[in-house]
């Protein structure tokens, strides 16, 4: 309850550095509630005391920003105790993602990190995506674990990096593929809009053509396996895959709309695309 009370004193006080601490002492204590249970704790002031600080009032500099950083993608954040699921450890991993982001925004901003750097955080961050194993959204009485969502915001960061061009986001979007193919469950608290938005940003940015992201997408295979009945585990899985993967074409289709991305032409290749992905439906 210390660290609580000591958090909640920050925001009574205007989110104002405590009396005897420096900009990054007051940061790395800060820190220490993003593995808490208590979802106030780590989110509501944790996480919101963090994005104050570092997004708004810019604390630190950028030497120490890439010290932060170097501790976040580590084992004792990130990775930490990854591939493990259903566990409290994929609060911390979820909120390091987060701060992540928060810094990669600053770097966005300030221009901090050199290409060997950005590019070593990157693989840091798209390799985590293929070992994450905890999917859960919203967890009962211990609040928001979000895992895929905050790594995207995370990736969306990378997208609009300096240092990313094609061929990062390929690796990106392979990435975000990643995960839409592991989920264990369809996706119940809208990450496949927060998946949409890197995405969105590389077409929005000029960084990959309407062309190479449909054909990344026609290149996604989920079949049903034939003989097999549609009750069983392996189908229920390819479900569970499809039902991803239709959702957050659908995603994309309405953004990308909204944004007038789209001709005539495109509109029917992302619809095609989408039935794909739905193909017991799509012709009723």
């Amino acid at each position: 309850m210390e660290l609580k009370n000591r958090l909640l004193e920050i925001q009574k006080n205007g989110y104002v550095l405590p009396k005897g601490l420096s900009e990054f002492e007051a940061v790395q204590l800060v820190m220490r509630s993003l593995s808490s249970p208590d979802g106030e704790l780590r989110d509501a002031l944790g996480y919101t005391i963090l994005s104050k600080w570092l997004v708004e009032e810019h604390l630190l500099n950028g030497r120490q920003l890439k010290e932060i950083l170097k501790q976040a993608v580590s084992e004792d954040m990130l990775y930490f105790k990854i591939g493990k699921s259903e566990s409290d450890s994929v609060f911390l991993r979820s909120f390091s993602s987060l701060l992540i982001a928060l810094i990669l925004f600053r770097d966005n901003q300030e221009k901090f990190l050199n290409k060997n750097e950005f590019q070593e955080n990157m693989n840091q961050l798209t390799h985590y995506c293929e070992l994450e194993k905890d999917y859960r959204s919203f967890v009962v009485e211990k609040g928001w674990a979000h895992a895929p969502a905050h790594i995207s915001d995370a990736l969306d960061e990378c997208v609009r990096s300096r240092f990313a061009g094609f061929n990062e986001c390929q690796a990106l979007w392979g990435s975000l593929q990643t995960m839409l193919r592991n989920a264990p469950n369809v996706f119940d608290a809208e990450e496949d809009e927060r998946f949409a938005i890197p995405v969105l940003a590389m077409v929005e940015l000029k960084k990959v053509t309407l062309a190479d992201l449909f054909g990344w997408l026609e290149k996604v295979d989920i079949q049903d396996p034939e003989d097999i009945p549609v009750y069983s585990a392996v189908n229920r899985v390819n479900l569970t895959k499809r039902v991803n993967m239709k959702h957050f074409i659908r995603c994309l289709y309405m953004r990308m709309k909204e944004k007038s991305l789209l001709g005539k032409e495109q509109v029917e290749q992302l619809i095609q695309l989408e039935h794909k992905f739905n193909p017991y439906f799509y012709n009723i």
